[in-house]
């Protein structure tokens, strides 16, 4: 039974002449794309219901629709059964019923990942210690309150591990805009210090996870990704070992896993696609969030293949997979947010890029462009006002470039740093730019990749695309 079915049903318990006017008013608001209450007032006068205290029959339709949620969700996760069984509890407890509370206090510890929320289990002591003090004197109200401590140091624990997993991701997140040496050295010292003056217990599953996570994103800054990958295989591990918590979490579980495929994507190798049919097979055995989970697995198990098959040269196989990606999305099947449209837009844009159709690559740098905001995905849209300079370059449209560049940096210099790379390019373009016949555009960028060989080992620039374009502008006749 799904959510609709459930509402419809709840609703036949209030019915006036073989019509109910919430299960008609739902209906009439869930065929309209956008809301019209003049189209819906029209429809339930034709029903013979009255419309003059419409806007109250919109609250009401609202709370019955919350309180239908509630009861038909409320199974779903411990923490939501946990909850109703709170309720329940508070409620035996107004009506003196204090041993049948201690019966359901004592049944809802025993929830599997129960210990997963400590801010439940606090609320669930606390009745414990006013039933057990109404019910068996106050030495026994002691004895439960004294329990508390226990439970306000785990939450201290889970707190100080959240924490230093945060400050770890935005680290994470930085990479290419400091030098590694000097992001390594603050991960080091606002994260892995803290994170080894303590001898941790871990008692939640969350905390074994975001501990594994931190160092999965410190050998992702160090550039260390065979080591990265050891700790997200822990990660899933723990996942795969409990799996009521994988599926009460699978967002979480399926974004790990997008961090796995994408280490080997640049590989030609099994493994890619095995671990790609795994994220493939997770969307048919969820239940929670499943639409969202559909819709992340479609776009990132394609967008992760595509980069895989232009990484290892199959140009063919990877522009029949983007234009089945455009298809897909032109069809509107999967309502995708702009933060991932955002991120596929500019995948489309450097694979255009990769075959010199700049045209193309253009279009999609502009649809970017025009019809998204930077605070929808500021890394991508501003790597799309780069690979927008890139494509006027190329197109020698050397006025605009420089126009363009003048805008970036005014727009972005205070908040945003640029990577090396980066800014290396934008530097040459504008040489170039300035005095295209006569700076040799060869010569300009043979510097800049001999400079980029001096500053980095080889093992740090496998896989560049960076470096792959500036080496390509050397090799011109």
């Amino acid at each position: 039974m799904n959510e609709k079915r459930y509402f419809k049903i709840y609703c036949k318990q209030h019915v006036l002449n073989g019509q109910n006017k919430y299960v008609l008013l739902f209906d009439l608001i869930d065929q309209q794309i956008v809301f019209d209450n003049s189209s819906i007032k029209v429809e339930l006068k034709k029903h013979k219901f009255s419309t003059n205290n419409f806007s109250s029959d919109i609250n009401y339709l609202t709370k019955i629709l919350l309180k239908c949620l509630n009861e038909f969700h409320s199974e779903k996760t411990s923490d939501l059964r946990m909850k109703q069984n709170l309720i329940t509890i508070e409620i035996l407890f107004y009506k003196g019923l204090y041993e049948e509370c201690l019966h359901l206090i004592s049944k809802t510890k025993r929830i599997k990942l129960a210990e997963e929320n400590k801010n439940l289990l606090s609320d669930l002591l606390n009745w414990e210690k006013k039933c057990v003090g109404y019910s068996r004197g106050l030495l026994g109200a002691i004895e439960v309150n004294n329990q508390l401590d226990i439970y306000f140091d785990d939450l201290k624990e889970k707190k100080i591990i959240t924490d230093l997993y945060y400050k770890s991701y935005n680290y994470k997140n930085i990479i290419g805009k400091i030098s590694i040496e000097n992001l390594t050295l603050e991960f080091e010292t606002a994260v892995i210090k803290p994170l080894n003056k303590k001898q941790f217990e871990l008692k939640t599953l969350q905390s074994n996870v975001f501990y594994n996570l931190i160092f999965a994103n410190y050998y992702k800054v160090k550039n260390e990704k065979e080591n990265e990958l050891i700790y997200l295989r822990k990660v899933i591990s723990i996942y795969e070992e409990n799996e009521e918590y994988k599926f009460e979490n699978p967002l979480d579980f399926i974004s790990i896993y997008i961090r796995i495929i994408d280490i080997n994507k640049r590989k030609d190798s099994p493994v890619f696609y095995t671990d790609l049919e795994k994220l493939k097979g997770f969307n048919s055995i969820i239940s929670l969030q499943n639409k969202v989970a559909e819709e992340r697995i479609f776009l990132h198990s394609n967008q992760l293949e595509l980069e895989h098959l232009l990484y290892i040269n199959k140009t063919t196989e990877a522009f029949i997979l983007l234009d089945f990606l455009k298809s897909a999305l032109m069809q509107k099947k999967y309502n995708v947010e702009p933060y991932y449209l955002i991120s596929t837009y500019y995948l489309f844009t450097a694979a255009y890029i990769s075959i010199k159709n700049f045209s193309l690559a253009l279009k999609y740098a502009n649809t970017i462009l025009n019809e998204y905001q930077f605070n929808q995905h500021p890394k991508a849209y501003i790597q799309a006002e780069f690979l927008n300079i890139v494509i006027h370059y190329e197109l020698k449209n050397y006025v605009l470039v420089l126009k363009f560049i003048n805008q970036l940096q005014k727009k972005y210099r205070p908040n945003f740093r640029f990577s090396y790379f980066e800014l290396e390019i934008l530097k040459t373009i504008t040489k170039v730019s300035k005095n295209p016949h006569i700076v040799n555009e060869k010569v300009v960028f043979t510097k800049l990749k001999n400079e980029i060989f001096e500053k980095y080992e080889e093992s740090q620039l496998i896989y560049n695309n960076y470096l792959k374009y500036i080496i390509s502008k050397t090799l011109i006749q």
